[in-house]
């Protein structure tokens, strides 16, 4: 298959949200049942969604406004980028030990909510945003990167 045969890099990391989204909710209401599923797609293809997203798809943006001022794209980039970084801070200190300790689930379902959060400003902000932005040329330098997301956990 070429790369023109993929899917757009955007719709690609939609649906890479999309199957984080069914993570979480299974994470939510499973639990430990959940957990080796989903600590494998946090750890593998939502963190390949994020690193392209921080690595290729901010700068690539943040070119398209050359010329401009771009303030409040760079303000949105840097608050995700902050975001996502707290997030793995957490996935890696608290959150992965509430598979095993009752006690830490409130820890997992604030974390599961942040989660969501950013991936809504993503999904609703950010990668529309990068639809109308990007030409043809700058989305097909992401496709490579977007064409090893996998959907499927």
């Amino acid at each position: 298959m070429t790369l023109s045969s993929f899917p757009s890099p955007i719709a690609r990391l939609l649906a890479a949200h999309a199957e984080t989204r069914r993570h979480l909710d299974a994470l939510a209401d499973a639990g430990a049942d959940a957990w080796p599923g989903a600590a494998a797609w946090f750890e593998g293809p939502a963190r390949t969604a994020y690193e392209i997203l921080e690595t290729r798809l901010f700068p690539a943006l943040i070119e398209s406004m050359a010329g401009s001022d771009a303030v409040c794209l760079k303000g949105l980039t840097g608050g995700l980028a902050r975001d996502r970084a707290d997030l793995e801070r957490r996935w890696r200190q608290a959150v992965r030990s509430a598979a095993a300790d009752p006690a830490a689930r409130e820890a997992l379902a604030v974390w599961i909510e942040d989660y969501r959060g950013w991936l809504a400003c993503a999904d609703e902000e950010l990668l529309p945003m990068a639809a109308r932005l990007l030409d043809d040329a700058a989305l097909d330098a992401l496709a490579p990167d977007c064409a090893r997301l996998e959907t499927s956990g």
